[in-house]
């Protein structure tokens, strides 16, 4: 059953990876360069609409990551960075936080979505939009890596 299970939240973690770092990338590197020149409508609803996926797949990696660093042999315990695997996922962690706090920045106290609607503001919630998504892709990115990283022990 232990061994059902771990592969259970490998596939999990897996598919939250896809969703909110495929997300932010393809956001990135594709559809912004297209859509902000029809302005930030289009914008606005992608924001929006990706809300629930993205809460989703931050609770999916939550639930997950915690059971896979539990049943991880590698770790030693709280606070314990005893070993290389251990400092990539305090690294790795920090990166998260980091991100769920551009997201809040971004979101509530920018309120880039309802920017980029305006007609006086698209401009800058455009902008601003643009730098918190290439933001969040490289960070994503940087996870993918530390994580790759700590599998090499």
């Amino acid at each position: 059953m232990t061994q059902i299970l771990i592969a259970l939240s490998i596939w999990l973690h897996a598919m939250g990876t896809v969703i909110l770092i495929g997300h932010y990338l393809l956001l990135s590197v594709i559809y912004l360069p297209v859509l902000e020149k029809d302005g930030g409508t289009f914008l606005s609803q992608i924001s929006k609409r990706s809300r629930p996926w993205m809460y989703a797949s931050l609770l999916i990696f939550m639930v997950t990551g915690i059971y896979l660093m539990f049943a991880d042999p590698n770790y030693l315990g709280v606070g314990d960075f005893g070993n290389f695997w251990s400092v990539m996922m305090l690294v790795k962690h920090l990166i998260i936080v980091i991100m769920i706090a551009l997201g809040f920045w971004y979101n509530a106290f920018l309120r880039v979505g309802p920017m980029m609607a305006s007609n006086n503001n698209a401009e800058i919630g455009i902008r601003r939009f643009r730098m918190y998504s290439k933001l969040m892709a490289i960070s994503g990115v940087l996870v993918l890596l530390l994580t790759a990283l700590a599998q090499v022990e």
